[in-house]
């Protein structure tokens, strides 16, 4: 019970902690590799980021010619939690 509610503890911290440095990029255009699209928007990861361990960039309304392992600069438009929201600069 107590490791169960340390543990809560420091995700919560950490949710706090990566969503104020995800909010200092709004503004920012970042060099971002796509992964994959979903639905009606594609994803991708900065260059710093590991596919499955970091955070993803959501590519907003970008349509088109995008593929997988393509490098795209993106304007970050919002951020959350874990994630960045974008479209292309």
């Amino acid at each position: 019970e107590v490791k169960s509610a340390r543990s809560n503890k420091l995700m919560e911290i950490q949710r706090e902690i990566s969503r104020e440095k995800n909010e200092k990029k709004i503004g920012t255009t970042l060099h971002v590799i796509i992964d994959r699209k979903e639905k009606n928007k594609w994803v991708g990861r900065t260059e710093a980021d590991s596919p499955e361990v970091d955070q993803e960039v959501h590519i907003l309304g970008a349509v088109g010619s995008l593929s997988p392992g393509t490098f795209v600069p993106v304007l970050i438009k919002e951020a959350e939690d874990y994630d960045l929201l974008g479209e292309i600069a």
